[in-house]
Protein backbone atom coordinates (compact mmCIF):
# COMPACT_ATOMS: atom_id res chain seq x y z
CA UNK A 1 0.00 0.00 0.00
CA UNK A 2 2.92 2.48 1.27
CA UNK A 3 4.78 1.59 -2.02
CA UNK A 4 1.85 2.19 -4.62
CA UNK A 5 0.96 5.56 -3.19
CA UNK A 6 4.50 6.62 -3.05
CA UNK A 7 4.94 5.75 -6.63
CA UNK A 8 1.61 7.90 -7.07
CA UNK A 9 2.91 10.97 -5.38
CA UNK A 10 6.19 10.65 -6.12
CA UNK A 11 8.60 12.40 -8.89
CA UNK A 12 11.85 10.52 -10.02
CA UNK A 13 14.73 13.25 -10.01
CA UNK A 14 18.03 11.82 -12.14
CA UNK A 15 21.69 12.40 -10.13
CA UNK A 16 24.25 14.51 -11.77
CA UNK A 17 26.62 15.07 -9.50
CA UNK A 18 28.18 14.37 -5.97
CA UNK A 19 29.97 17.38 -4.22
CA UNK A 20 32.12 17.05 -1.25
CA UNK A 21 31.87 20.14 1.12
CA UNK A 22 34.03 18.99 4.13
CA UNK A 23 34.64 15.92 5.74
CA UNK A 24 31.60 13.33 5.70
CA UNK A 25 29.63 16.33 4.37
CA UNK A 26 28.15 15.80 0.64
CA UNK A 27 25.69 17.61 -1.79
CA UNK A 28 23.58 15.74 -4.34
CA UNK A 29 22.28 17.51 -7.17
CA UNK A 30 20.10 16.35 -9.65
CA UNK A 31 18.37 17.10 -12.93
CA UNK A 32 15.32 19.20 -12.22
CA UNK A 33 11.66 18.12 -13.64
CA UNK A 34 9.69 20.10 -15.55
CA UNK A 35 6.83 19.90 -13.00
CA UNK A 36 8.94 20.22 -9.85
CA UNK A 37 8.72 24.06 -8.68
CA UNK A 38 10.64 25.31 -4.96
CA UNK A 39 10.92 28.54 -3.40
CA UNK A 40 13.93 29.63 -0.74
CA UNK A 41 12.89 27.59 2.69
CA UNK A 42 11.94 24.48 0.68
CA UNK A 43 12.59 21.00 1.65
CA UNK A 44 11.27 17.99 0.32
CA UNK A 45 11.03 14.08 1.02
CA UNK A 46 13.45 11.72 -0.85
CA UNK A 47 14.05 8.03 -1.08
CA UNK A 48 16.92 6.61 -1.97
CA UNK A 49 15.99 4.51 -5.27
CA UNK A 50 13.44 4.67 -7.90
CA UNK A 51 11.23 1.57 -7.20
CA UNK A 52 11.79 0.42 -10.59
CA UNK A 53 13.40 -2.91 -9.79
CA UNK A 54 10.27 -3.91 -7.36
CA UNK A 55 11.41 -2.59 -4.02
CA UNK A 56 9.14 -1.45 -1.43
CA UNK A 57 9.04 1.67 0.25
CA UNK A 58 9.95 1.80 3.72
CA UNK A 59 10.29 4.74 6.28
CA UNK A 60 13.94 3.91 7.29
CA UNK A 61 14.52 4.85 3.57
CA UNK A 62 12.79 7.80 3.49
CA UNK A 63 14.48 11.57 4.80
CA UNK A 64 13.48 15.24 4.70
CA UNK A 65 15.96 17.49 3.41
CA UNK A 66 16.19 21.32 2.90
CA UNK A 67 16.88 22.55 -0.76
CA UNK A 68 19.84 24.15 -1.04
CA UNK A 69 19.82 25.26 -4.60
CA UNK A 70 18.11 28.41 -5.78
CA UNK A 71 15.85 27.79 -8.74
CA UNK A 72 17.51 30.02 -10.50
CA UNK A 73 20.47 27.35 -11.01
CA UNK A 74 18.58 25.10 -13.16
CA UNK A 75 19.46 22.21 -10.51
CA UNK A 76 18.23 20.93 -7.31
CA UNK A 77 20.74 19.70 -4.43
CA UNK A 78 20.78 19.35 -0.66
CA UNK A 79 23.38 18.35 1.73
CA UNK A 80 23.55 16.07 4.32
CA UNK A 81 26.45 14.53 6.75
CA UNK A 82 27.30 11.11 6.19
CA UNK A 83 29.66 9.66 8.77
CA UNK A 84 31.16 6.57 9.38
CA UNK A 85 28.49 4.13 11.02
CA UNK A 86 25.90 5.99 8.71
CA UNK A 87 22.80 4.63 8.13
CA UNK A 88 21.46 2.34 5.33
CA UNK A 89 19.66 5.19 3.95
CA UNK A 90 22.83 7.49 3.77
CA UNK A 91 25.12 5.16 2.98
CA UNK A 92 23.44 4.02 -0.13
CA UNK A 93 23.65 7.45 -1.27
CA UNK A 94 27.40 7.44 -1.47
CA UNK A 95 26.63 4.41 -3.48
CA UNK A 96 24.84 6.60 -6.01
CA UNK A 97 26.38 7.44 -9.75
CA UNK A 98 25.62 10.14 -11.99
CA UNK A 99 22.41 9.22 -14.30
CA UNK A 100 20.89 6.98 -11.33
CA UNK A 101 17.36 7.86 -10.38
CA UNK A 102 15.84 8.43 -6.86
CA UNK A 103 12.36 9.65 -5.89
CA UNK A 104 11.61 13.01 -4.61
CA UNK A 105 7.79 14.01 -3.28
CA UNK A 106 5.58 15.90 -0.47
CA UNK A 107 7.83 19.55 -0.92
CA UNK A 108 7.01 21.86 1.65
CA UNK A 109 8.52 24.93 3.02
CA UNK A 110 8.32 25.88 6.88
CA UNK A 111 10.46 29.10 6.84
CA UNK A 112 7.41 31.34 4.74
CA UNK A 113 6.55 34.51 6.40
CA UNK A 114 3.85 36.67 6.56
CA UNK A 115 5.97 39.53 6.18
CA UNK A 116 9.13 40.49 4.38
CA UNK A 117 11.42 41.95 7.18
CA UNK A 118 13.95 44.44 6.26
CA UNK A 119 16.42 42.56 8.33
CA UNK A 120 16.84 38.41 8.65
CA UNK A 121 19.05 36.72 10.96
CA UNK A 122 19.79 33.35 10.42
CA UNK A 123 20.89 31.07 12.98
CA UNK A 124 22.37 27.30 11.90
CA UNK A 125 23.86 24.58 12.76
CA UNK A 126 25.89 22.84 11.04
CA UNK A 127 24.84 21.93 7.66
CA UNK A 128 21.04 23.31 8.69
CA UNK A 129 22.81 26.67 6.97
CA UNK A 130 21.80 24.38 3.60
CA UNK A 131 17.80 25.95 4.08
CA UNK A 132 19.46 29.21 4.36
CA UNK A 133 21.67 29.53 0.98
CA UNK A 134 18.89 29.70 -1.49
CA UNK A 135 18.13 32.84 0.34
CA UNK A 136 21.42 34.30 0.28
CA UNK A 137 21.70 33.71 -3.36
CA UNK A 138 17.73 35.45 -4.05
CA UNK A 139 18.93 38.39 -2.14
CA UNK A 140 22.55 38.58 -4.81
CA UNK A 141 20.37 38.46 -7.41
CA UNK A 142 18.19 41.55 -6.26
CA UNK A 143 20.73 44.42 -6.30
CA UNK A 144 17.39 47.13 -5.77
CA UNK A 145 17.12 45.12 -2.50
CA UNK A 146 17.58 46.87 1.13
CA UNK A 147 17.11 43.92 3.08
CA UNK A 148 19.96 42.78 5.39
CA UNK A 149 20.83 39.39 6.30
CA UNK A 150 22.89 38.65 9.36
CA UNK A 151 24.31 34.83 8.55
CA UNK A 152 25.20 32.95 11.79
CA UNK A 153 26.77 29.84 11.73
CA UNK A 154 27.89 27.44 14.30
CA UNK A 155 30.17 23.56 13.45
CA UNK A 156 32.43 22.58 16.08
CA UNK A 157 34.42 21.05 13.86
CA UNK A 158 35.18 24.45 12.07
CA UNK A 159 34.68 22.89 8.81
CA UNK A 160 32.14 25.01 7.59
CA UNK A 161 29.49 24.17 4.86
CA UNK A 162 29.75 26.89 2.07
CA UNK A 163 31.80 29.15 4.02
CA UNK A 164 34.30 29.99 0.72
CA UNK A 165 30.97 31.00 -1.07
CA UNK A 166 28.99 32.71 0.88
CA UNK A 167 31.83 34.91 1.96
CA UNK A 168 32.39 36.02 -1.56
CA UNK A 169 29.09 37.34 -1.42
CA UNK A 170 29.68 39.45 1.98
CA UNK A 171 28.83 43.16 1.72
CA UNK A 172 26.90 46.00 3.64
CA UNK A 173 23.59 43.69 3.07
CA UNK A 174 25.06 40.21 3.71
CA UNK A 175 27.21 39.77 6.96
CA UNK A 176 28.37 36.40 7.64
CA UNK A 177 29.51 34.75 11.01
CA UNK A 178 30.67 31.45 11.47
CA UNK A 179 31.84 30.15 15.23
CA UNK A 180 32.98 27.21 17.11
CA UNK A 181 31.76 27.42 20.16
CA UNK A 182 28.16 28.44 21.65
CA UNK A 183 29.22 31.13 24.30
CA UNK A 184 30.13 32.99 20.63
CA UNK A 185 26.93 32.11 18.84
CA UNK A 186 25.17 33.93 21.71
CA UNK A 187 27.38 36.69 21.79
CA UNK A 188 26.37 37.35 17.92
CA UNK A 189 22.93 36.56 18.37
CA UNK A 190 22.71 39.50 21.05
CA UNK A 191 23.99 41.72 18.91
CA UNK A 192 21.31 41.20 16.63
CA UNK A 193 18.74 41.72 19.12
CA UNK A 194 19.21 45.13 19.78
CA UNK A 195 17.11 46.05 16.85
CA UNK A 196 13.44 45.38 17.70
CA UNK A 197 11.93 44.26 14.25
CA UNK A 198 14.59 41.39 13.06
CA UNK A 199 12.83 38.33 12.16
CA UNK A 200 14.98 35.04 13.88
CA UNK A 201 15.19 31.94 11.28
CA UNK A 202 16.30 28.88 13.27
CA UNK A 203 17.63 25.59 12.18
CA UNK A 204 18.91 22.82 13.86
CA UNK A 205 18.24 20.03 15.93
CA UNK A 206 15.20 19.71 17.71
CA UNK A 207 17.85 20.54 21.09
CA UNK A 208 19.68 23.35 19.50
CA UNK A 209 16.33 24.43 18.34
CA UNK A 210 14.34 24.28 21.84
CA UNK A 211 18.24 26.00 23.15
CA UNK A 212 18.00 29.20 20.34
CA UNK A 213 14.52 29.37 20.99
CA UNK A 214 14.03 30.06 24.75
CA UNK A 215 17.30 32.49 24.41
CA UNK A 216 15.75 34.92 21.82
CA UNK A 217 12.31 35.03 24.21
CA UNK A 218 14.72 36.13 27.21
CA UNK A 219 15.73 38.96 24.65
CA UNK A 220 12.58 40.09 25.15
CA UNK A 221 11.71 38.63 20.85
CA UNK A 222 7.88 38.45 20.40
CA UNK A 223 6.90 34.74 19.14
CA UNK A 224 5.73 35.93 15.82
CA UNK A 225 9.35 37.49 14.58
CA UNK A 226 10.76 33.65 15.28
CA UNK A 227 10.54 30.89 12.60
CA UNK A 228 11.66 27.24 12.85
CA UNK A 229 13.02 24.49 10.98
CA UNK A 230 15.28 21.51 11.47
CA UNK A 231 17.26 19.34 9.45
CA UNK A 232 18.54 16.15 8.99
Amino acid sequence: MLTTIVKKISTKIELTTIEKEAPETYTFKFKVPDKIKWEPGAYAHFLNNDLSNGQKVSKKEVREFSIMTHPDEKTLGFTTRIRQDASNFKSGLLKLKPGDKIRMFKMGNHLKSKHSPNHRVFISMGVGIATFRPFILEQQKDTASEQLITNINIDRSGEFVYASELNKYANPQLKNIFVTKRDDLYKNIEQCTSHPHNTYYVVGSQTFNEAIGKYLKEQNIPERQIIFDKHS
